[in-house]
């Protein structure tokens, strides 16, 4: 006669593995689920961040701004001497112990140090999004900085740092195109200080990490890193390092936001890639190769004048045979793919 026991259904009958019978896939979607917000699925998924700028005008008053600034600084004029007078003040209310403390703040507008973080940026989605949109976003931006940045060797205007020494070969003051061979005779660093290029810095690639991942974090956030960079190398290099004039700041901040908005102005996410379309879908070692030969144009500025010119010529011509050798590939797939599709359509038209 069978128990009372052995005709009660147990609890423990459908448990497997240690007591959990909820399905491999459930597991996976219930840890997975909270992280959607900040993992874009889709290669078509991504988008930059931000609205596109309506009006040109802001744009035309900035640009305006800056040639105004740039002509007031051609002669001895009051933002000459407005400059002078603030190196001047900072020189002697600089608290010395806070120099640690600036000396920080103005890595936010080091090229080297924000820039490879930025690139990070692009890469992780350019993998989740399967696409390499956010690397061309970032690279184009940042040769329009390489090219603005140039402009710092041309306009020549002596830095802050040896005020006292300047003032002896340049009575009138830091004014541009004062070029001073040798330092000019005194302990005078070169003529690259109008504008600054830690302004442009701060404003450009903190505004790229927005636009890279803006809609995947707090508002808040958002804020801090268009807001905070600029101010913290703002006061830093004037008030505490030195190492520019004030109207140098504000001056690059008006170019950093240019190229923003002008990179706002892009559709990244849809605009033709023309012969970059081979690249799209874009697979990991797609990505991995963009990313080297991103890293070795950043690299090429740190080179001699020779070697810099050399790795140049290089990377463009190992960037066009990639895109040759990509085409050719995508070709042979293509036709190895129409003739596998004539002998189906010969099977169908028999029967």
């Amino acid at each position: 006669m069978p128990s009372e026991r052995s005709t009660t259904t147990r609890r423990s009958a459908g448990i497997r593995d240690r007591g959990v019978t909820v399905p491999d896939d459930a597991v996976v979607d219930q840890l997975v689920r909270p992280l959607r917000r900040y993992i874009p699925v889709g290669w078509f998924d991504w988008e930059p961040y931000g609205k596109r700028p309506k009006s040109w005008w802001p744009d035309l008053w900035l640009f305006t701004s800056f040639l105004a600034m740039a002509a007031l600084l051609t002669w001895p004029s009051p933002l000459i001497q407005f400059d002078w007078a603030v190196r001047m003040w900072a020189i002697d209310y600089r608290i010395e112990s806070l120099r640690p403390v600036a000396e920080s703040l103005a890595q936010f507008g080091q090229a080297r140090v924000v820039a490879p973080v930025t690139l990070g940026f692009a890469v992780w989605c350019s993998l989740r999004s399967r696409s390499i949109r956010p690397l061309l976003m970032y690279v184009l931006s940042f040769i329009t900085l390489a090219a603005i940045l140039g402009m710092k060797y041309v306009l020549g205007r002596p830095l802050s740092l040896h005020p006292f020494q300047l003032r002896d070969v340049s009575p009138d003051g830091a004014l541009l195109f004062t070029y001073f061979p040798e330092g000019g005779g005194g302990n005078i660093n070169e003529a690259t200080a109008f504008p600054s290029g830690h302004a442009v810095n701060s404003v450009l690639l903190f505004g790229l990490i927005v636009m890279l991942i803006g809609g995947l974090i707090p508002k808040t956030l958002r804020w801090g890193l268009i807001w905070v960079p600029p101010i913290a190398v703002f006061s830093a290099q004037v008030f505490y390092l030195g190492q520019h004039w004030f109207s140098d700041e504000p001056a690059g901040i008006i170019l950093g936001l240019l190229i923003i908005r002008s990179a706002q102005r892009v559709a990244w996410h849809e605009i033709p890639l023309g012969p970059l379309k081979v690249f799209e879908p874009a697979t990991r070692k797609t990505i991995l190769i963009s990313t080297l030969l991103i890293l070795w144009v950043m690299g090429t500025p740190l080179l001699p004048l020779n070697l810099a010119l050399v790795s140049a010529v290089l990377v463009v011509a190992t960037g066009l045979g990639w895109l040759l050798l990509s085409r050719r590939e995508a070709r042979r797939r293509e036709e190895e793919e129409e003739a596998a599709e004539i002998p189906s359509q010969q099977s169908d038209s028999s029967q």
